[in-house]
């Protein structure tokens, strides 16, 4: 068996008959149930991609990274993470900002990496998932593949996917390591200073009701003043038809403390018909700003995304889906906490720029719950990110002296 602190839960792989029987009358136990697995919100197409792209990606400029980048932002000092299939770390745009990196080619991967899944020692992926999205949180080698939103901030990631799907004994895994990180091999030397200022999760369920599995690990997240962002999900992960109708959002990603985000084009702000739809059944007590079951929050490109691969150094890919879209805010959320640092740690606050600085994108859901005129809806939420507003409200809201006129 494996306990958790993260959650009063205790994960038994296989029993006996006579054990679950013996446990069924104990009344000290609130709940026996079955061991979930989550999916990875797999990409709706996938093409290869070459190196040397265009430099600056247009999902980047859409979104307005690129003038963020001019006022002097760019993530640096900001800790982003993944739970995912992994990352590879050697990738050219990844391996520069990795937090185990010490230069001249030492890695140190204690406290920045962690398998929940094979016990590898050193980040490996051998999927592809992690390290996209990875790539389009911080990717860029200096020259002309620049991925990612936040390329000054560093990264440290925990392995709980495979291809099979995600386990809820990898996931808790990571949860807590996410938390307190610690190093590989030694789960009782955990160090919750070395923990990330956001986590991005492109991992979920199809369920069309709460379900409160992961919800302490959320909380506990927000204890500790780390960043939860989530996929919206994808209709062809579930069996959807595109668009997918509402109350299509799943779990996590419906849960009212967490950001939820659906997908736009790459670089024409318009709703991608492959990104589920709200409204949830866990309304949002942190911050309703006046529609509690909204989902998903807000949105971002999540066409033809380009960021790395897994199979090798220089692989990259061009993928679509709220996987790719999610990463755009983990993001954003560095960006915006270097320019205004009194931010750190302040979910509602943050989240309310976010949703408030957004590009409207209104659209007819018919799923009640919406704004005047579908603004917020529960297709693109309260509209695509924009970047740049939502780092000149952060700075203005912390009295940042920074402006350059």
């Amino acid at each position: 068996y494996q306990s958790f602190w993260i959650d009063n839960v205790i994960v038994v792989p296989s029993s006996t008959q006579e054990v679950l029987d013996g446990l069924l009358v104990l009344t000290e136990i609130e709940l026996l149930r079955a061991r979930r697995t989550m999916g990875l919100i797999e990409p709706v197409d996938t093409e290869p991609a070459a190196s040397g792209g265009r430099a600056v990606e247009p999902n980047l400029t859409q979104i307005g990274a690129d003038q963020v980048w001019g006022l002097g932002f760019d993530g640096t000092g900001m800790v982003v993470a993944n739970i995912d299939t992994g990352v590879r770390y050697t990738h050219e745009i990844l391996e520069p900002h990795y937090r185990g990196n010490l230069g001249g080619g030492v890695f140190d991967h204690d406290f920045n990496w962690l398998s929940g899944t094979d016990g590898s020692s050193a980040p490996v992926d051998d999927h592809g998932h992690g390290s996209h999205t990875m790539g389009t949180m911080i990717g860029d080698d200096g020259g002309t593949n620049q991925t990612g939103i936040a390329p000054g901030a560093t990264w440290i990631a925990c392995d709980a996917c495979q291809s099979t799907g995600c386990s809820e004994a990898s996931l808790l895994t990571c949860a807590q390591w996410i938390a307190a990180p610690y190093p590989v091999g030694n789960p009782s030397s955990t160090d919750p200073s070395k923990r990330p200022h956001v986590v991005n999760n492109s991992w979920g369920d199809c369920g069309s009701i709460y379900d409160s599995w992961f919800q302490a690990s959320v909380d506990a997240w927000h204890a500790a003043g780390i960043y939860p962002v989530f996929s919206n999900g994808n209709a062809s992960n579930c069996g959807y038809s595109t668009p997918p109708g509402c109350n299509t959002v799943g779990n996590p990603g419906r849960y009212g403390n967490v950001t939820g985000v659906g997908s736009t084009g790459q670089a024409n702000g318009a709703y991608a018909t492959h990104s589920n739809w709200g409204p949830t059944d866990n309304l949002d007590t942190v911050n309703p700003n006046g529609f509690p079951s909204v989902k998903p929050n807000v949105a971002a490109p999540g066409v033809d995304i380009r960021s790395s691969l897994g199979n090798s150094d220089t692989a990259y890919g061009s993928w679509d889906g709220t996987s790719m879209s999610a990463p755009h805010v983990a993001g954003l959320i560095a960006l915006m906490w270097q320019a205004a640092p009194c931010l750190i740690g302040d979910y509602a606050t943050t989240e309310d720029i976010i949703q408030n600085t957004a590009v409207a994108i209104p659209y007819a859901s018919g799923s009640g719950g919406e704004g005047p005129g579908n603004l917020p809806n529960m297709a693109t939420g309260w509209g695509e990110i924009d970047a740049y507003e939502a780092v000149v409200q952060a700075t203005a809201y912390c009295n940042t002296d920074w402006l350059p006129w």
